[in-house]
């Protein structure tokens, strides 16, 4: 077995072409230095600059070149056999951009396998290529950048006597957020400090392009429900992407709740094939939780970007809303369900039941401020400052947002008694 070894790292040897004879020797002087090269070490990555000059120049032994010396030994090392280090981004390019010049096919094949090399707010950072080539976080703003820096200048343009200049790019943002983001490619837990650490962290993701990290770092909660049995994920709803909602009911007839299913939802990049009940939670203060006395009628209000943001969500899953804009004013109307909800009013506790006590109280008229007069109806407006809902839908053609949490207010003055002092 061992001489079987030997012989095929022999025939190895021997199928470097024979574009120059082997044992001569060819001098190639680069600025002030020397190097002498066997024919064997030209050929070995031919056919090329250096190759065709000889062949071109027959007795002539030797090439000066008006190229970097530091560079070029590089080159060299490379020639006779041996792997090369590139020490940082500067050494990567300019030894790409003499790869080129001198159409070292193997030399440039050699880089390309090259990890990244990144300058981060001055940090140099050496990455290796698969982990920045990972499902969801590729390609990325860095991949971007080396494969114009991959592009042969003079495939374009063969009228050029030497590589065009060409530095490295280097990115000005934070060297600290990009290494922890760095950890998290690594496949490490990254250590969330403060929501204003995750909100930095995340805009480093979206700069930079990595998409799954992101799905990683966004705050969410997963749990079973102990009545359902199935899992639950409740996550903001600006942070639902589009592309990992599922409508269970659609093309179906009947089935669970008359034909009604929960949306479910699936992290992109993050869940696989696992969905799971989708809980959306809304901090704004342009939902507005409209309740018709009169009718013991429900229904949400929401206006400008969130009203945009919310029903490009929904129309991933449903038909079933009105959205119009109104001098302006982007207005959502949604059907809702607020049976088993529970949370905050006017800093009080509501528990069960705590709607119809509402329109009991309204319906005798005993408190108008918190009423606006409509043609026929008497219509309750309670501000939702936050609120948790999920959403139920039969097809396309219905829809219902059942309400489970929420924190409102009445008026202002109610309002104005939350506030804290500086």
């Amino acid at each position: 077995m061992a001489e079987n070894k030997l012989t095929q790292l022999i025939s190895n040897d021997t199928r470097i072409p024979c574009i120059l004879p082997h044992d001569n020797t060819y001098t190639i002087q680069v600025g002030d230095n020397r190097f002498l090269l066997s024919g064997a070490s030209l050929s070995y990555d031919s056919p090329s600059y250096l190759t065709d000059f000889f062949l071109e120049n027959k007795g002539t032994k030797t090439l000066t070149l008006d190229r970097s010396p530091k560079v070029f030994e590089k080159i060299c090392t490379h020639l006779q056999g041996y792997s090369i280090e590139i020490e940082d981004d500067y050494e990567f390019i300019y030894l790409l951009l003499d790869a080129s010049y001198f159409r070292l096919r193997k030399l440039k094949e050699r880089l390309l396998m090259e990890p990244f090399h990144i300058t981060v707010g001055g940090k140099k950072f050496k990455i290796p290529k698969e982990i920045l080539t990972q499902k969801g976080n590729y390609p990325n703003y860095f991949s971007i950048i080396y494969h114009s820096l991959l592009i042969d200048p003079f495939v374009s343009n063969d009228l050029f006597i030497r590589p065009p200049p060409l530095n490295p790019y280097e990115s000005h943002r934070s060297s600290l957020l990009f290494g922890e983001l760095l950890y998290g490619l690594y496949g490490n837990e990254i250590e969330i400090r403060s929501e204003a650490h995750r909100r930095d962290l995340l805009k480093e993701c979206r700069y930079y392009q990595f998409f799954a990290l992101e799905q990683r770092l966004i705050k969410c909660k997963i749990y079973q429900n102990p009545f359902t049995r199935r899992e639950e994920i409740v996550i903001n709803y600006k942070s639902v992407k589009g592309s990992g909602l599922l409508n269970e009911t659609n093309g179906l007839v009947g089935g669970p709740d008359n034909g009604f299913a929960f949306i479910k939802y699936s992290r992109p990049f993050v869940d696989g094939n696992i969905f799971r009940d989708l809980i959306i939670q809304i901090d704004s203060a342009d939902v507005d939780l409209m309740v018709n006395v009169s009718l013991r009628f429900t229904s949400l209000l929401i206006l400008g970007e969130t009203a945009t943001t919310l029903k490009n969500l929904l129309a991933k899953v449903t038909d079933d809303y009105i959205y119009e804009n109104e001098g302006g004013v982007q207005k959502l109307n949604v059907l809702i369900r607020m049976s088993d909800s529970v949370g905050k009013l006017n800093g009080l506790d509501m528990e069960s039941g705590w709607l119809d006590t509402l329109i009991k109280v309204n319906g005798e008229g005993t408190d108008d401020k918190a009423s606006i007069p409509g043609e026929d109806n008497k219509i309750v407006v309670i501000k939702l400052l936050k609120s948790q809902w999920k959403i139920s839908v039969q097809g396309r053609k219905k829809i219902w947002m059942d309400g489970l949490k929420f924190e409102g207010f009445l008026d202002t003055t109610h309002f104005n008694q939350s506030r804290g002092m500086l």
